[in-house]
């Protein structure tokens, strides 16, 4: 029996049991605990508490974003700017493009604060939604299946010769 169908039967039975008197309690204690396979002591709990109804939702809500959507706005606007660089090296980039950010969109002393504090795994979580319209060979990943470098996607194209190795032809 399911936890859905268990709570309806006790919901079914729960009236019946505080009506009757106490040999038929004793009865449909032990059809319920049979049916339901709980333990007696629990389906006493069950049957003598307080009316059986319908379980409450709890909704998470999760914590307030620390940073606004001038912020997020501005850090995407450094980032596509920049060249699409990995997290890491945005962070590190931030300080060195921040006077551009000041002189393009009027940034407030809270903002600029709040760009130069934020961390390099918060800016990974926020830049999610935009990175995915960028495409692949753009956006640097900071050593997280690193993109294929010139040189080594070059290899079957340019002789490599060893050192102390020449081509005497």
């Amino acid at each position: 029996m399911g936890g859905k169908s268990r709570w309806d039967y006790l919901k079914a039975i729960y009236v019946r049991y505080k009506k009757v008197s106490k040999p038929l309690r004793a009865r449909i204690l032990d059809e319920f605990c049979q049916i339901c396979d709980h333990n007696r002591k629990y389906a006493i709990r069950l049957l003598n508490g307080p009316a059986p109804q319908k379980p409450k939702t709890i909704v998470r809500q999760g914590r307030r974003s620390a940073y606004g959507t001038k912020v997020i706005s501005s850090l995407t606007a450094i980032w596509e700017a920049a060249g699409y660089p990995c997290s890491v090296r945005l962070k590190a980039l931030l300080p060195l493009w921040l006077p551009w950010a000041i002189k393009r969109m009027a940034l407030t002393a809270a903002v600029q604060n709040q760009l130069l504090t934020i961390s390099p795994s918060t800016i990974d979580r926020r830049l999610k939604g935009v990175s995915s319209s960028v495409p692949v060979d753009i956006v640097s990943r900071c050593g997280k299946n690193p993109l294929p470098r010139p040189l080594l996607t070059s290899v079957g194209i340019f002789p490599i010769q060893r050192i102390g190795q020449h081509n005497s032809s």
